[in-house]
């Protein structure tokens, strides 16, 4: 009998944790999601990349829309929440820009840069660009984008 109170109470313990370990309310699960982005067939740097659910299920209220920027290599890790902590699994169209640099001159309160990629991946509309994260996380292609 004893051996059977043992395995009940370990049991218990194990879903009390488990619940105390769930999502914050009101949150969708994500996952940790990496990528990277080529311009013309070279990396880039501050590429800002934003994904929009492709499906019902990503789309509406407490949905979210994970965004990174690329690094000097071209490299991003999506954020959804919280710095880094990935997407939520499924479907997505791949919007993205890329500002041109500031010039040394400029006021960076008044200045406006230009997409040098000309809008073509701008809105969910616009681009052509979708991809899939996977539930438990993944990498995802390389996109490969072009200022023509």
């Amino acid at each position: 009998m004893r051996l059977t109170f043992k395995t009940l109470l370990t049991c218990l313990v194990v879903a009390f944790i488990a619940g105390c370990e769930s999502k914050p309310e009101g949150r969708m699960t994500v996952y940790p999601t990496t990528g990277s982005v080529t311009v013309d067939g070279s990396s880039a740097e501050g590429v800002k990349i934003v994904l929009y659910g492709a499906t019902p299920d990503l789309q509406g209220p407490g949905t979210v829309a994970p965004y990174a920027i690329t690094d000097a290599e071209g490299k991003f890790s999506l954020t959804s929440y919280e710095s880094n902590d990935g997407a939520p699994a499924g479907s997505f169209k791949v919007c993205a820009i890329w500002p041109e640099p500031t010039p040394p001159d400029a006021d960076e309160e008044f200045f406006e840069p230009e997409d040098r990629l000309k809008g073509k991946y701008e809105t969910p509309d616009s681009t052509p660009l979708q991809t899939t994260v996977e539930e438990g996380g993944s990498e995802l292609p390389p996109f490969e984008l072009s200022t023509k």
